[in-house]
């Protein structure tokens, strides 16, 4: 019987081993224990950093703190997270010693409050191996507090021109607009948002946690090689009051294949603000639907038609997920429902199969469809009650 002793491993097969644990659990267990240990650690690769999103503990943080800071140490670092969640100082470190970080590959920023994130980008050095990028917030709250008044738009032309070879970008800035915050936004004169100039040839995936329909045609302008588009439809970044709210240059024309020639996948949320549902399906052209292989649609709108006209649009070849409320004012008594299912599938006559489910309110009520089978992956209580009274 042959007998492997755990240090006459490869080198190869002990960074595989590494790379399920923290970067703290192997320094600490390893790095001490002899010579052949220590030199391995200090010339491998580091390992996904995750820094304050799951480290609560002071003694840890100040230990990535002084150790990611070493000459020898920052840059071997391709992959860092840094989170404010637990309202730590990770973001005001990252902020002293982003620049040192030279050979980053993904960048992820969590709940960091504008000033410390302003700063980070005022002193990050152009990254040209930077491939994905993060900035998302645990808790809208946390997002509207911290990027109240920004217009749209404000820190897109920033990060493409840092990280020009970006092939993952994922920015959750929320809208958050007030009409007695009109005074201070800074916008371009007779201009709704913050224009984009660099192009990102390399782009293959973003996600926009809130977006206008006329930013959105504006930015993909930009982004040629785009497959992957996730975005929140909003209005437009602006207080009620604003002169350019309803301006007729703020109408956006339907987005076509010309414009997003290799889109692939692409997924629509609709936000609270969003009332006109039936201009959903006249934002992309019929072309660029039939092209795609996956599209998702989550929301409520208040009317059937949006529904009817993409369902009727899109081909047998895609993978669609479907999930749409509509709600429809009215009194009804229960005897009614036979009815209105009837027409609604009626209504909605499509190749796909879907699944209806209508709720019954007492001045109205609600319609939800979606593609079958859908995998419900939570339950919630108050759900399931209303749904069993």
């Amino acid at each position: 019987m042959t007998i492997t002793i755990f240090e006459d491993l490869s080198i190869e097969l002990f960074r595989e081993i590494f790379t399920y644990f923290q970067l703290h659990e192997v320094f600490n267990s390893l790095s001490n224990l002899n010579s052949r240990f220590a030199a391995i650690i200090n010339n491998m690769p580091l390992m996904p950093v995750y820094l304050g999103s799951n480290i609560t503990n002071i003694s840890l943080t100040e230990f990535y703190h002084i150790h990611l800071s070493q000459s020898n140490v920052c840059h071997r670092v391709i992959s860092l997270c840094v989170s404010d969640e637990f309202f730590s100082d990770n973001g005001l470190w990252l902020s002293k010693h982003v620049s040192t970080f030279i050979n980053l590959r993904h960048l992820s920023l969590i709940d960091i409050e504008r000033p410390i994130f302003e700063s980070i980008l005022n002193k990050c050095l152009l990254n040209t191996s930077l491939i994905v990028f993060s900035i998302r917030f645990t808790a809208h709250c946390c997002a509207a507090y911290t990027y109240a008044g920004v217009p749209e738009g404000a820190y897109y032309e920033r990060i493409f021109h840092l990280f020009p070879f970006l092939r993952i970008c994922h920015l959750q800035f929320w809208r958050y607009i007030y009409s007695n915050l009109d005074k201070r936004l800074n916008l371009p004169l007779n201009q709704v948002f913050i224009t984009v100039k660099t192009s990102l040839f390399n782009l293959q995936s973003i996600v926009i946690q809130e977006c206008s329909p006329v930013f959105l045609l504006h930015l993909l302008e930009h982004l040629p090689q785009l497959q992957d588009l996730s975005f929140g439809l909003s209005a437009l970044w602006l207080p009620d009051k604003h002169p350019l709210k309803n301006h007729i240059n703020n109408r956006v024309s339907n987005i076509n294949k010309h414009l997003v020639p290799n889109l692939r996948r692409l997924k629509i949320t609709l936000n609270n603000d969003i009332r006109d549902g039936e201009s959903i399906d006249q934002l992309f052209d019929h072309d660029v639907l039939f092209s795609l292989t996956n599209f998702t649609l989550v929301g409520i709108v208040t009317g059937s038609k949006v529904v009817g006209n993409l369902l009727s649009m899109l081909s047998d070849q895609c993978s669609y997920t479907l999930m749409v409320n509509w709600r429809v004012r009215t009194m009804i008594s229960y005897s009614d429902t036979s009815i209105i299912l009837l027409d609604t599938f009626r209504q909605l006559q499509s190749r796909i199969r879907i699944e209806l489910k209508l709720s019954l309110y007492q001045q109205c009520y609600t319609i939800a469809v979606s593609t079958i089978p859908q995998a419900k992956t939570t339950l919630y209580a108050n759900e399931y009650l209303g749904e069993n009274v």
